[in-house]
């Protein structure tokens, strides 16, 4: 499984900062978001060129075997997000995230067509919420999600963290799941929710609906519309059902536990959980990093992120 880091491939930051230079729509809020590291607006194009050159140099002996070996630290990660995170009022990142995702395996098909089946994980990325992102595992193309950054609580990270290690283990079982196995991700998907947005005081009864229409209304402007269709109506139901699966005891309108169990035993019944889940943490970690400098970014990061990168000595 490996460590739930965020390591990626020189290549993914060539193609991400090549989009955002070409990219007229966001140019202001590029512009003032790289004016708060001192840089100007030349320095996407600078930065897509220098990680051109070091992908193309790795390129020359990278294979499956080894892919995994030449992701660069962290760090290159957590300054492209935090980039990211300046464009989170300007609409949903999913357009992106396809884009990066398709100039990516164009170049692998081109320089390493080794990998472009492989699909390796550093050279899988993902952006939601305006975050950051790989994907891991092979059981699904969009999740889990290892973002850049986590959100700033140790204990929503340590919870989001086991909800990863679940999906990723979900590719060794054949559906039709132990009921258990779908009950896990409703339980960690409620006491996710509840720790982002928790409820404020009585009136009663309004905890974990609170939190996940609060949560799901945020999203209206971080995904694509008929993303948001289909999470309101995955979530519209959602609390009741995963009630019943905690309380067990049928609820009020005679919804049972057998009911409730049946719907969570194939990925399909659960798909939007997750993914909503997903997108409910990436749109967190932008909102946090909107307006605060993590530490790592605050003494001009690329003087020491492209020593990392460098291919002449």
């Amino acid at each position: 499984m490996g460590e739930l880091t965020c390591t990626l491939s020189a290549l993914v930051f060539a193609e991400l900062y090549d989009l955002l230079a070409k990219e007229r729509t966001w140019r202001e809020s590029l512009d003032d978001r790289l004016a708060e590291l001192g840089y100007d607006g030349e320095w996407l194009g600078d930065a897509s060129a220098s990680y051109l050159a070091k992908w193309e140099y790795d390129a020359q002996y990278i294979d499956p075997a080894s892919a995994e070996g030449y992701a660069l630290s962290v760090e290159h990660a957590v300054l492209a997000t935090w980039i990211l995170a300046g464009l989170r009022n300007e609409g949903d990142s999913y357009q992106l995230s396809a884009d990066l995702r398709d100039a990516v395996m164009k170049r692998l098909a081109v320089d390493a067509p080794s990998l472009a089946g492989h699909k390796p994980r550093s050279m899988a990325p993902i952006i939601r919420g305006w975050t950051l992102g790989l994907v891991a595992g092979t059981f699904d193309p969009s999740v889990p999600v290892v973002p850049a950054v986590f959100p700033q609580d140790e204990h929503i990270t340590g919870a989001y963290k086991g909800l990863i290690e679940h999906v990723l283990h979900l590719g060794d079982l054949g559906e039709t799941w132990p009921e258990l196995v779908g009950t896990a991700l409703y339980v960690r998907t409620g006491g996710l929710a509840e720790a982002l947005r928790p409820a404020p005081p009585p009136p009663p009864n309004r905890g974990l609906s609170y939190s996940i229409n609060t949560l799901v209304a945020e999203s209206r402007r971080q995904v694509p519309m008929h993303i948001f269709s289909r999470l309101s109506s995955n979530f519209a139901r959602w609390v009741g059902r995963r009630n019943v699966l905690t309380h067990v005891k049928p609820a009020e309108d005679g919804t049972t536990f057998a009911d409730s169990a049946a719907l969570v035993r194939t990925w399909d019944q659960i798909e939007l959980t997750v993914t909503g889940i997903t997108q409910f943490i990436c749109q967190e970690v932008s909102l946090e990093l909107f307006d605060a400098i993590p530490g790592a970014l605050r003494t001009d990061p690329w003087d020491y992120l492209k020593r990392e990168i460098q291919t002449e000595w």
